[in-house]
């Protein structure tokens, strides 16, 4: 079942939280299991959601230690949220602690069990974020008529940097792999810091590359990936056979939440994952993994609201 729903919906976001339901359950259930096979099948399910775990404690220890680091200019995470996060890993810590140290009943503890319920449930999702990175990564596109490659800000108010170069160049490398002309689009706007559009910064790179002016299209408005998205489509909707096969060109951390975006706004789009350096890419991820958190914030309030309510009536009756 986990791989018919991952070849149906490879990009989906239900499909990647399906799978790591079922890597849990079946490690569970061969921990459980006496056949000799089960046992390294077991050991392998325990040593994966161990890596997972630590990299989400990472992530998170990343966007609460360094802010500055992970939010983008024009956002913040204020004090009250990031003091409101430590409290939370506090108390649930401790709850943790009293239950494995049995001290929990007769306790404040009980009334306090939707913490690490809801912790859990922002477990699974960060899970199911890491299977769709690593499935962006592997389904990518290796056909296209149209590329278009997302923007991103530039440095000292019109240069290229590292990670808006990594796009531009597997865009150019994409292309002249195709047997036929590949139209460019390349989006993004101009910041408050920056002296010229990003898109005119990226048309400038990939002509000065030796890419056709005339097969370059320049979205000059978009602020975000959703503007991204919805600008660049009105312009590849107006090439012939409306752009023919789309491929979004984005860097693999953050072609995830594109995907999504784009299935959002029923665009049927390939993508390309250009390469990020390491010691970047746990700064993009930790962006990233508060962008796809705030995809949907009223679902995850009105979720952790029930777990609260549930937990207060369980204890009440």
């Amino acid at each position: 079942m986990i791989i018919l729903v991952t070849l149906w919906d490879p990009h989906g976001l239900t499909s990647a939280v399906i799978t790591v339901l079922g890597g849990g359950l079946i490690t569970l259930f061969a921990t459980l299991s006496h056949q000799p096979w089960a046992v390294p099948l077991a050991d392998l399910g325990k040593l994966i959601i161990l890596g997972i775990a630590v990299w989400g404690l990472f992530t998170l220890f990343l966007i609460i230690g360094t802010p500055t680091l992970v939010v983008r200019k024009r956002e913040r995470l204020t004090f009250g949220l990031i003091a409101g996060i430590w409290i939370w890993l506090i108390l649930g810590s401790m709850w943790l602690y009293a239950v494995s140290h049995g001290t929990f009943t007769d306790t404040v503890w009980p009334w306090l069990s939707f913490i690490p319920v809801f912790s859990l449930y922002l477990g699974i999702l960060f899970g199911a974020s890491a299977v769709g990175y690593l499935r962006v990564i592997c389904f990518r596109a290796s056909h296209a008529d149209t590329l278009v490659i997302l923007g991103a800000g530039l440095l000292n108010g019109d240069q290229i940097g590292r990670v808006l170069g990594a796009r531009l160049d597997s865009a150019l490398a994409f292309a002249s792999r195709q047997d036929h002309p590949v139209a460019l689009i390349v989006s993004g706007g101009q910041g408050t810091d920056e002296t010229i559009s990003e898109a005119a910064a990226m048309a400038g790179y990939l002509e000065h590359h030796g890419y056709s002016a005339d097969l370059i299209i320049q979205e000059t408005a978009a602020t975000n990936t959703r503007t991204n998205l919805i600008n660049s489509q009105r312009l590849w909707w107006r090439l012939p056979n409306q752009g023919g096969r789309v491929v979004l060109i984005t860097n693999g951390y953050h072609l995830f939440r594109t995907r999504l975006l784009a299935q959002h706004f029923r665009l049927h789009v390939g993508g390309y994952p250009a390469p990020t350096r390491l010691g970047y890419l746990p700064i993009g991820w930790a962006r990233e993994f508060l962008a796809l958190i705030m995809l949907h914030p009223r679902l995850h309030r009105g979720l952790l609201i029930g777990m609260i309510t549930m937990n207060l009536l369980w204890m009440l009756v």
